[in-house]
């Protein structure tokens, strides 16, 4: 029964390319001969059916990883990023500092969060090396993190809306039962 998962249909397209190198492997010196015409053809994308090509250094980094395997389909597979979930540019002192900023001024743009990143540098020099506008960008929302407007009056009653707000789903309107 053949599998649905996308990894699955792209170690089945690999094992296709490498498969004859490994059932009939070429001769001593002609490996890089035969991986050159492997990468001259055009292949089915194995998700959208597209034509693509595929690298001779890729594909000898596929057919050495399918042959120091015993299951060489499986060793074909996509691996899963070892950093996969975790920020890769933002040092954990810059994610302590972007939160605390946040929490504390969450009415702030995310240029103004990044601005005091960047003077925070300038300061200490734990957190030298400040990654791009872009990066705390991608940041923020990979938070869920967006400018909140502070309210107009700072009564009881404003904070107690906000609150309320953020806690439950407000409607502009509710009807119980659709006709």
């Amino acid at each position: 029964m053949p599998s649905s998962h996308p990894a699955d249909g792209w170690a089945q397209l690999r094992f296709a390319i490498i498969g004859p190198l490994l059932a009939a492997p070429p001769e001593k010196g002609e490996l890089a001969t035969a991986l050159k015409e492997l990468a001259e053809r055009h292949w089915r994308h194995p998700l959208h059916g597209h034509a693509v090509t595929f690298s001779v250094p890729t594909l000898e980094r596929w057919y050495y990883r399918a042959r120091g395997s015993d299951d060489p389909v499986a060793a074909l597979r996509p691996r899963r990023r070892g950093d996969a979930g975790r920020s890769r540019t933002l040092a954990p002192a810059h994610i302590d500092a972007l939160r605390a900023q946040y929490r504390e001024h969450s009415g702030w743009t995310i240029q103004l969060h990044y601005d005091n990143l960047v003077a925070l540098a300038a300061q200490d020099a734990i957190y030298a090396d400040v990654p791009s506008y872009g990066t705390v960008r991608r940041f923020f929302r990979s938070q869920g993190w967006s400018r909140r407007r502070p309210p107009k009056r700072n009564t009881p009653g404003a904070q107690q809306a906000e609150h309320r707000l953020e806690k439950r789903e407000v409607r502009s309107y509710e009807v119980e039962y659709v006709r």
